[in-house]
């Protein structure tokens, strides 16, 4: 059964460019590049294009997405740039995380809504290591104000204060809501409200 969410984002990924473009996230690349390699999760990887650079930089990777298309996609993408990646259609809000099993943790604009906020970031956290790291970055509720990219429901969108409350026992690096420019294909371009975080787990908190 195909939801009405995966639908959406099939017939988004359907077409002839990749909506984000197929270079990585420029956030998550800077704190990527910081690391030593090693177990990377990306949930909501889409078209690959911050996986692709982290196989492309010798780690693991666990590429998810609940779209058919956006995975396919990726298959092509990783084909072509030459690198192996772990590539899983996966419902987040369904379906379970293992645990204690990554590195890290790279989310670049996931959003849900609601209750399912909570359930797929707390599956997040616990897939992490103890000493595994968070980079993440979404839109904060600035952004419902602007048109460069987003849900337009303020209730998909987060603040920083939220967002910790999902990672409790983590030591919070970085932490802020900041307004960059964002120039990502067609699917995210101009100025945007963003809240960018990168944290590493320090205990379990259940």
């Amino acid at each position: 059964m195909i939801l009405d969410y995966q639908k959406n984002w099939n017939d988004r990924y359907g077409g002839g460019k990749h909506i984000f473009g197929k270079k990585p996230n420029a956030y998550f690349k800077s704190k990527l590049d910081s690391l030593n390699p090693g177990n990377i999760y990306l949930p909501g990887d889409g078209e690959g294009r911050n996986g692709v650079y982290a196989a492309e930089n010798d780690w693991n990777v666990t590429s998810a997405d609940f779209s058919e298309i956006a995975l396919a996609r990726a298959k092509e993408f990783a084909l072509h740039r030459d690198v192996n990646l772990d590539f899983q259609l996966m419902d987040l809000i369904t379906e379970e995380l293992p645990q204690n099993k990554y590195d890290v943790v790279g989310v670049s604009f996931l959003h849900f809504n609601g209750e399912n906020k909570g359930i797929v970031h707390r599956k997040l956290k616990n897939t992490l290591k103890i000493g595994g790291y968070l980079i993440l970055e979404c839109f904060s509720r600035d952004q419902i104000k602007l048109n460069s990219g987003g849900p337009r429901k303020k209730d998909s969108l987060y603040s920083v204060e939220e967002l910790k409350s999902y990672f409790k026992g983590f030591d919070f690096i970085e932490a802020e809501e900041i307004k960059i420019q964002l120039n990502e294909g067609d699917g995210h371009q101009g100025d945007a409200f963003v809240v960018r975080m990168f944290a590493r787990k320090v205990e379990e908190i259940l």
